[in-house]
C-alpha cells in the first residue's frame, strides 16, 4: 500500500503543468481509521485520494476490479470489489479496519459527467455505522477539467483536494442512521 500511494503521488507529480493543492484545514492525519468519501468526476480522483495516505482500501465497482486495463493494478493495490453488495465482504473489510486501514468510497457510484453531485448510494454510510467509524468528506475540484470522463489526454490545470472535518458517529447534524446520513451528507456536498 505504501508503494501504491507513492506511485499515485508520482503519477500526478509527473505532470508539471498540473498545479496540485491539498487544503487540510481540519489537520487530518488519517491515523484513525474512517470511511473516506469523495465526489467523483475523473479517473484522477483515485490518484488524488491515494496520495493522501498509504493505508486506504478503495471500494470499487466490479468493472474496475475486473478491467483488462486497470484490474491487475487495483487488485495488487488491495482495492476491493463491491458491485455485488457488501454482505460478503464485511468480515474482510472489518479485518482491514482493525489493521488500521480506512475505507474509501465514491458514494455517487460512478463518475459525474457534468460536475454535479449525483445521488449518493448508502454503502459508505452503512459501513461507517456498522463499524462505528468516522466519515471524512473530501471534495475534489478540477480533475474533471484536467482529465474529463471518457478522455485519455491529461490537460493543464489545477486540482484542489479539500479534506473536510470528520463526522463522528454521534454527530446528529447529519442524521441518526445511515439512511439519513446518506441524504444529508449528499446535500452537504
Amino acid at each position: 500500500h505504501f508503494l501504491m500511494s507513492k506511485f499515485m503521488h508520482s503519477v500526478l507529480a509527473s505532470y508539471p503543468s498540473i498545479k496540485r493543492k491539498i487544503d487540510n484545514t481540519s489537520k487530518e492525519t488519517f491515523d484513525k481509521p474512517a470511511v473516506i468519501i469523495a465526489n467523483h468526476s475523473s479517473f484522477l480522483d483515485i490518484l488524488a485520494i491515494g496520495m493522501l495516505n498509504p493505508k486506504i482500501i478503495f471500494l470499487v465497482s466490479d468493472w474496475v476490479y475486473n478491467s483488462p486495463i486497470f484490474g491487475k493494478g487495483v487488485r495488487l493495490a488491495g482495492f476491493y470489489p463491491v458491485s455485488q453488495g457488501l454482505e460478503g465482504g464485511v468480515d474482510h473489510l472489518r479485518e482491514k479496519v482493525n489493521q488500521g486501514f480506512s475505507l474509501m468510497v465514491f458514494p455517487e457510484g460512478s463518475r459525474s459527467e457534468d460536475n454535479h453531485i449525483k445521488r449518493f448510494h448508502k454503502g459508505a454510510f452503512y459501513l461507517a455505522e456498522a463499524f462505528n467509524l468516522d466519515i471524512i468528506p473530501v471534495v475534489i475540484h478540477g480533475n474533471s477539467e484536467v482529465l474529463p470522463k471518457g478522455d485519455f489526454i491529461i490537460n493543464d490545470g489545477s486540482i484542489t483536494v479539500e479534506i473536510m472535518e470528520r463526522i463522528t458517529p454521534n454527530d446528529i447534524r447529519f442524521g441518526e442512521n445511515y439512511a439519513e446520513r446518506t441524504k444529508k451528507i449528499n446535500q452537504f456536498f
